[in-house]
C-alpha cells in the first residue's frame, strides 16, 4: 500500500502530524483540539508549499517539498488556531 504513496506526500503528511502533535502535547486538552490542529497544520503546510512553488525562493528543500516555507505557514496556522480557540474559551 505504501508503495503507491509519493514520497513527497508522505513526508508532508508526517511533518503536519508531527507539528500538530507537538502543539497538542504542549498546549492541547482534547481530541477536538488535536483534530483542529491537524487540519490547521495541513492547510498551512499546503499554503506554504504553494507559495514556495510560486515564488521560487532559494531556501532548503527536501526533494519537491519547500520545507522552510511550508513549516513557517504550518506553524503560523497552528498558532492562529490556538489563539482563536483560547480566545473563544475565555469569552463565551
Amino acid at each position: 500500500m505504501l508503495a503507491y504513496v509519493p514520497p513527497a506526500l508522505l513526508l508532508s503528511v508526517l511533518l503536519c502530524v508531527a507539528y500538530a502533535s507537538l502543539l497538542h502535547l504542549w498546549k492541547g486538552s482534547s481530541l477536538r483540539d488535536l483534530l483542529l490542529y491537524l487540519m490547521a497544520a495541513a492547510l498551512g503546510f499546503a499554503v506554504g508549499q504553494l507559495l514556495g512553488l510560486l515564488l521560487q525562493i532559494p531556501l532548503p528543500r527536501i526533494g519537491q517539498i519547500h520545507v522552510v516555507e511550508a513549516s513557517i505557514f504550518a506553524w503560523a496556522a497552528l498558532i492562529g488556531v490556538r489563539e482563536l480557540t483560547v480566545a473563544r474559551r475565555t469569552n463565551p
